[in-house]
């Protein structure tokens, strides 16, 4: 895969990024998706149409930060600041993107919420 594959594949999941969680186009974001993409996320539920029904009802005040992005091959990883509202402290996540045929073919997440009083505070980004 060359370079400008993988900076293609890093567009596309900022474009989704950016389109989702901050512009909170639910329909343009998830035609950003693969007619067989795969979830891995147990919390969230399969097809692009409960994903549709799903993110609709949640997605109103959320917004996100990506910190870091690595891509390698047709892996994309991201690291970001995912709050629910802008009054909470939110999430790190790491979120993992399969590209194929220039869309997202399969995801995969892990997130660990942000404590209000850690026993070890260190920066977190």
């Amino acid at each position: 895969m060359s370079q400008h594959d993988i900076e293609a594949n890093k567009a596309l999941v900022r474009k989704f990024f950016q389109t989702v969680f901050i512009e909170h186009k639910v329909d343009e974001g998830l035609e950003l998706l693969s007619d067989t993409y795969i979830q891995h996320n147990q919390m969230v539920p399969p097809g692009k149409e409960a994903m549709r029904t799903a993110f609709k009802r949640g997605l109103d005040n959320v917004s996100t930060e990506i910190k870091q992005m690595i891509a390698e091959g047709d892996r994309v990883v991201v690291f970001h600041h995912f709050k629910f509202d802008p009054k909470s402290l939110g999430a790190t996540i790491i979120d993992i993107f399969r590209i194929e045929n220039g869309k997202l073919a399969e995801h995969w997440d892990v997130m660990s919420p942000i404590p209000e009083n850690p026993p070890f505070p260190k920066p977190l980004f």
